[in-house]
């Protein structure tokens, strides 16, 4: 356990599976009070593992704020949900999928960050999940890119904002990560290996563990001259 981990309390939306799974227990791991904010149907499972589920829908101000209420004082904010919609073709993006992703994605953001804001003090960090896809195109995911690419813009701006109050606000771009979404899209994750390790310069897709890893590294004063920035875990995706 890290010293600075005694009593620090963090909030990771997302947490019930995949990527934000992963940084919850891994913050766990390192001492801290976990509170997981989920809408997946077998988040109550975490609890057992000693995280504190709420269930929560983050595009609704309303639940986020009576979570917000519930938990108190936070000192790291993880805002890793996100809803990804179907590799199509502008013209066949449904209303639906455009608004849910914008719901998700960006609104989420704001009403996590907001809601969490006036319980956090100096010293506190926030942390946002990005994407390479904020960074360069995708053919196909004109939705998901522009909210991640909203993600890089927020962080930036938010951090400038939070500067004097002594909150840290960075973000991290992953490259494909082995997820049970890879898994659902590809079929296996044997398929999604074979299809996405060649396009990382580092032969591989990423675990969860090392979007983790980035994570608490952006938590503690590792980083403490860090705030605007943006971590690109991507295996070498975006230096192409």
């Amino acid at each position: 356990m890290d010293h600075q981990s005694a009593e620090r309390v963090a909030v990771v939306t997302g947490a019930a599976r995949g990527i934000g799974q992963a940084i919850a227990e891994r913050l766990l791991g390192e001492g801290l009070q976990v509170h997981a904010l989920d809408l997946y149907p077998v988040a109550e499972a975490l609890s057992r593992n000693g995280l504190i589920f709420h269930r929560c829908d983050v595009a609704n101000l309303a639940q986020v704020s009576a979570a917000a209420s519930r938990i108190g004082d936070v000192d790291v904010l993880v805002n890793n949900a996100a809803a990804v919609t179907p590799a199509v073709a502008i013209t066949d993006l449904s209303p639906e999928d455009w608004h849910r992703a914008m719901a998700v994605n960006v609104t989420g953001l704001f009403n996590v960050s907001r809601s969490f804001l006036p319980r956090m003090g100096r010293g506190g960090s926030i942390i946002n999940l990005a994407s390479t896809f904020g960074h360069v195109g995708s053919p196909g995911r004109v939705a998901y890119s522009t909210t991640k690419g909203a993600v890089l813009a927020f962080t930036r701006s938010l951090a400038l904002d939070l500067a004097t109050r002594g909150i840290r606000v960075n973000s991290v771009s992953p490259g494909a990560v082995t997820t049970d979404r890879l898994v659902e899209l590809f079929g296996s994750n044997e398929l999604a290996e074979a299809y996405l390790a060649p396009l990382h310069p580092i032969g591989r897709t990423g675990f969860p563990a090392d979007i983790a890893n980035a994570v608490w590294f952006l938590a503690t004063e590792q980083s403490a001259f860090m705030t605007g920035a943006d971590l690109r875990v991507d295996g070498g995706y975006t230096a192409q």
